[in-house]
């Protein structure tokens, strides 16, 4: 069977721009509370674009106004549990957990009888582990373990919405324009964040006018235009594929985290991003994927 590298490669580019998202928010070091101008940037950049183009997706808002909801509610809890999670550190560690959900999919699948357990899915799962693994085993002396630990239970939060979306836009992407769809999943995410920010800068525990800048210009420049690529992609891909594409965006962080908040590369990150294309091309030409119900 012929394999298709168009959806991969769109995927592709949208990890890699998560991932310099991540390190410049990382960077910013705004609490998670900070997460509605990332949305709201992206949101307006990709709505804007998509209207230029002769788009309507405020008709699209309105024939689907639950899926919008549901995806907002989902990207909301995701930026703030991962915006909270890299603020606290540390970075390596933080991303690698967040893109657990090809683990957790592939577990769902194999509980519901949609995937049977092969030598090649032992291969994948135990790669995708061991990359995991590599990444994370790096914490910088100077972060405390109590402090780590909570920045680890957020970024798996975190990965929980990230699964739920995938599943989500994989069913829903067909069709829609992914410009205008992931506009509006932005858009909501930042209606929904809007709120608890306004009360926290009111009181003056929320992120100052330059970080909130800063991070809406994250949101327009690499946020939001990787979002866009992500729905594109997902027309092409599965729900397993995504996640498992999904891990470049570690890699990318931890490079991009180097210059921007001097962690440091290691030899382990770098085995893990061979590790995880390793994987990927497995699950691309496994039997079991061309098998699979959509």
């Amino acid at each position: 069977m012929r394999v298709s590298w168009r959806g991969p490669a769109l995927l592709g580019v949208a990890t890699s721009l998560w991932g310099l998202s991540s390190a410049g928010i990382a960077a910013v070091g705004a609490p998670g509370i900070a997460a509605a101008p990332v949305a709201a940037g992206g949101a307006v950049a990709l709505l804007a674009f998509a209207i230029a183009r002769g788009a309507h997706p405020w008709q699209d808002l309105r024939s689907a106004p639950g899926l919008f909801l549901r995806l907002g509610v989902l990207e909301v809890l995701n930026l703030v549990s991962y915006v909270a999670a890299l603020h606290i550190g540390p970075l390596p560690v933080v991303v690698a957990l967040h893109l657990t959900s090809p683990v957790l999919l592939i577990v769902v699948r194999i509980v519901r009888g949609r995937r049977a357990i092969t030598l090649v899915l032992v291969v994948e799962l135990v790669a995708i582990g061991a990359a995991i693994w590599l990444v994370a085993g790096y914490r910088p002396a100077d972060t405390a373990l109590g402090p780590a630990l909570v920045g680890c239970a957020l970024a798996l939060i975190s990965a929980g919405c990230v699964a739920g979306l995938i599943t989500l836009v994989v069913r829903e992407s067909a069709g829609r324009a992914g410009g205008s769809a992931a506009g509006l999943q932005l858009l909501a995410a930042a209606v929904l964040a809007a709120p608890p920010l306004g009360v926290a800068m009111l009181f003056g525990v929320g992120p100052t006018a330059r970080q909130v800048v800063a991070l809406a210009v994250l949101g327009a420049l690499l946020l939001g235009p990787g979002f866009a690529c992500y729905w594109l992609a997902l027309r092409e891909l599965d729900e397993v594929t995504t996640g498992l594409i999904g891990l470049n965006e570690a890699v990318v962080a931890t490079l991009a985290g180097a210059i921007l908040v001097g962690s440091e590369i290691t030899v382990a990150t770098l085995m893990a991003g061979v590790l995880v294309l390793g994987a990927v091309g497995l699950e691309l030409g496994s039997p079991a994927r061309a098998r699979a119900p959509s």
